[in-house]
């Protein structure tokens, strides 16, 4: 079997393995199957086997993606200001990316139970089994936090190899930390719920997670003032909620300021939390994977009819009798499919979510009565196409399926027009995927900007059909649930965005020019009608 550089590493580490009462020698070679598996993963439609090594170069493609995206995070490392303001900046930052891909990538990991079944059986004990698990983890997540720290890595030798190292010490913590945590939390989750119940609650918990540090960054750039321009720290207690500023603290007592005892307290919760935090899931595990057992109940499992809104839908929706088979087959999967929503959900959430904190960052301490006063006579609806940008993930996420082996079905299936299973599928994401969540953003959007918003909302919805059409053009064309999920899903979706943001970068400047008149408008909003009309045949022809 292939030996990995990494597991070299791994070995460095192998007393405090057994210490923890862990199996070193079985653990590792499970984790050595795990990558070369990795490596092999990869089977199309047809079920012919792809190129081994495709998983694994993509995954080095999206360590560039990332390694690109932490180079916009390096220039706060050398800004001439107080230590514990600029790394809390950072740090949030680092956060935000490392959690968003593990929840998204490697949250199925954590919560498999194929594993146990497997595995157990075999005599391998549970401390053993999650060890790996968590190990398997943790070396991807290092890889992927050495490319988006990257950047700030080099620029911080320019305060000596000291503060590279610190830096480098506290990147590897926080990567400890959000995988302890995360499990931890989801510990929880296991021992409070079951059934189809505990399965709502893992995505409840994945999407509230996920914008607790989103919004926890609006009060890190808050504990800071910005008096006679230029930041000032003023220490409070309540910093002690954010931990971006633990890991920040250390590096103003590592520059020598004198520190007081708020930032003593943050220095050593970076160090005790992580640590304490292993022990407690080391004495956790056995519990954990007994509770893991729940994910394989599938009592109240809800079962679609003929009677269902979503079936009367596809026949306004679908005018075409082989696009509304599969318009209804691609929504019956969108609502049953765990791993699909573990995928999708928080992503989607977050999109949601992102226009009003991107709103509130500007938020002036005039009340928010008075701010959202403010911001209604602006043109600060314009923020919806955040939302546009970053629901394109969908388009590219549909391709992925657990039980991708079945789709072999396609190739037995008498398909008149593979136009027809395309624009199926598309609709059923918008009116499954998008379309909620729209009505729940426009509800929110009137609240602030009141009717006059209405037509906007109406442009920005079909600008989201528009960008998702182009979105499909320009990526690879691979029928719906036919690919295996893989561990760098996420750096896809990345590169997904980056192709989406010129095409949305021009609808919403134009919306921008036009939004002063109510006939402009309209007129836009005509013209990408239009444009869906002319080309949706086009697009969707493959």
């Amino acid at each position: 079997m292939k030996e990995f550089f990494m597991l070299k590493i791994l070995d460095l580490f192998k007393g405090i393995y057994q210490k923890c009462g862990v199996n070193y020698k079985i653990m590792r070679l499970i984790v050595q199957s795990k990558l070369v598996m990795d490596g092999r993963r990869g089977q199309n439609v047809a079920g012919f086997n792809e190129d081994t090594t495709k998983d694994k170069n993509y995954f080095f493609t999206a360590l560039i993606v990332y390694a690109i995206i932490g180079l916009f995070s390096a220039p706060i490392v050398i800004m001439n200001i107080n230590p514990i303001i600029k790394m809390s900046l950072y740090f949030s930052f680092f956060m935000i990316m490392i959690l968003s891909v593990f929840i998204s990538d490697f949250s199925s990991v954590i919560l498999d139970i194929n594993d146990k079944d497997i595995i157990v059986t075999k005599g391998v004990d549970s401390k053993t089994l999650n060890a790996a698990k968590i190990t398997h983890i943790f070396i991807y997540i290092s890889l992927l936090s050495l490319a988006i720290g990257g950047g700030g890595l080099i620029a911080s030798f320019r305060y000596g190899i000291m503060y590279f190292v610190l830096l480098l010490v506290s990147i590897l913590f926080i990567d400890i930390l959000m995988i302890i945590i995360t499990a931890s939390m989801y510990f929880v989750i296991l021992k409070l719920f079951s059934g189809e119940k505990l399965k709502d609650m893992i995505n409840t918990f994945q999407i509230g997670f996920l914008l607790i540090f989103v919004v926890g960054y609006q009060f890190v750039v808050r504990a800071f003032s910005f008096i006679d321009m230029e930041f000032v720290y003023v220490p409070k207690i309540w910093n002690i909620l954010l931990p971006p500023m633990w890991f920040g603290a250390n590096f103003n007592i590592f520059l020598g300021d004198e520190p007081n005892n708020t930032i003593r307290l943050l220095s050593i919760l970076s160090l005790i939390v992580p640590i304490v935090s292993i022990f407690i899931y080391i004495k956790l595990i056995p519990t954990f994977e007994y509770n893991l057992q729940k994910l394989s109940d599938n009592t109240y499992k809800k079962i679609k009819t003929k009677d269902s809104l979503s079936y009367k839908a596809s026949k306004i929706i679908c005018k075409n009798k082989e696009e509304r088979t599969f318009f209804n087959f691609v929504y019956n999967v969108l609502d049953k499919d765990r791993d699909f929503k573990t995928k999708a959900y928080p992503s989607l959430a977050l999109a949601t979510f992102m226009p009003f904190i991107m709103m509130m960052s500007s938020y002036d301490s005039s009340g928010i009565i008075n701010y959202i006063n403010s911001l209604s006579n602006e043109k600060y609806y314009l923020m919806g196409y955040m939302f546009v940008l970053m629901s394109q993930t969908i388009v590219t996420t549909l391709k992925f399926s657990s039980q991708y082996e079945a789709s072999w079905i396609y190739d037995v299936l008498p398909i008149k027009d593979d136009k027809n299973l395309y624009s199926g599928m598309f609709k059923a994401s918008i009116y499954k995927l998008i379309l909620p969540v729209y009505i729940v953003l426009s509800v929110v959007f009137l609240l602030i900007f009141k009717a006059k918003v209405i037509i906007h909302l109406a442009v920005m919805f079909v600008a989201i059909i528009v960008t998702s059409m182009v979105t499909f053009k320009l990526n690879k064309k691979e029928r719906p649930f036919s690919s295996e999920y893989k561990n760098t899903n996420s750096g896809e979706n990345i590169l997904t965005m980056i192709k989406s943001m010129f095409v949305v970068g021009i609808i919403t400047i134009i919306h921008f020019i036009v939004s002063s008149s109510l006939l402009y408008t309209g007129i836009y909003f005509i013209v990408l009608l239009l444009f869906i009309k002319l080309s949706w045949n086009k697009i969707f022809k493959v």
